[in-house]
């Protein structure tokens, strides 16, 4: 199928997913760019729409690609709609800019919370209020690739499925267990009764991260880029951690704090397996 009107439904539609609450409403997000969409159709995440630039409006060098993914995707069990746009159409949709002739819209993934607690001694992520897409999609990448077992982002906290959050996740979202607590109190209540133990990052605490034990069931709560840690939070921290700075800065951005207590995590989880 080519669709060559901007006002088409199938069109319409893609371009609605670029507001939160339609993404909301609908449980679909877009996936843009053939890196991306490649994994993750290899992840089997399910597609419903594949749209492509029409190749006349793509460099040669990037229509063999495209011609590799569209197979790709023709191979599997559930394979998705098909459609070549025009130029005017695929930009209507798209926000970055210098688009990559390819986008897909994707189901989101749903867990309960029995799926998301189902691995034993899981550390856990947990944002709080976190607003900036980039924090966000990175903060998801380095808690899939620290090992952290899933990622909690309770009311309050930024989209993940906004498309610079997708971007900046980097595929993290296609294997990253996500819960979405209604409220911090009933994360908290989710958190205590699988038993884990939550440490909170605060500027200033006394405690430094690498003096914590990470290995196993903790919940590592990172705070809001302007405010911090919210008090429910703190009312509720088994430890308040912070990160010891030689300069003058009084904190750092968000996702390189957690980045750091998140990968202290995984080297106590190594040193405990290697020793």
């Amino acid at each position: 199928m080519r669709i060559t009107s901007p006002d088409n439904r199938r069109v319409r539609r893609a371009v609605s997913l670029n507001a939160r609450k339609h993404r909301d409403a609908s449980g679909l997000y877009l996936v843009e760019g053939p890196n991306l969409i490649r994994e993750a159709l290899q992840e089997n995440v399910a597609l419903r729409t594949l749209f492509f630039l029409s190749e006349e409006e793509l460099p040669d060098a990037r229509i063999l690609e495209l011609q590799s993914l569209k197979a790709l995707a023709e191979t599997g069990e559930h394979p998705p709609e098909i459609i070549l746009l025009d130029r005017i159409c695929f930009e209507k949709i798209v926000r970055t800019g210098t688009p990559q002739g390819v986008l897909a819209v994707a189901e989101k993934s749903v867990y309960t919370e029995q799926d998301f607690f189902a691995q034993s001694g899981g550390n856990v992520l947990v944002l709080d209020r976190i607003q900036d897409p980039g924090n966000l999609g990175t903060l998801l990448r380095t808690a899939e690739a620290a090992g952290f077992s899933g990622a909690m982002l309770p009311k309050g906290c930024g989209d993940a499925y906004g498309p610079k959050a997708v971007r900046a996740a980097a595929g993290a979202l296609f294997r990253l267990p996500l819960l979405f607590p209604d409220t911090p109190g009933n994360a908290v209540r989710m958190l205590r009764s699988h038993g884990k133990k939550i440490f909170v990052a605060v500027a200033g605490a006394h405690t430094p991260y690498y003096d914590c034990a990470l290995t196993r069931d903790a919940a590592v709560v990172v705070g809001n880029e302007g405010n911090g840690v919210s008090e429910e939070w703190i009312r509720a921290a088994d430890c308040m951690l912070s990160i010891p700075m030689a300069g003058r800065s009084e904190s750092l951005n968000a996702a390189l704090a957690g980045g750091i207590i998140m990968y202290e995590a995984f080297r106590q989880k190594l040193v405990r397996t290697h020793s």
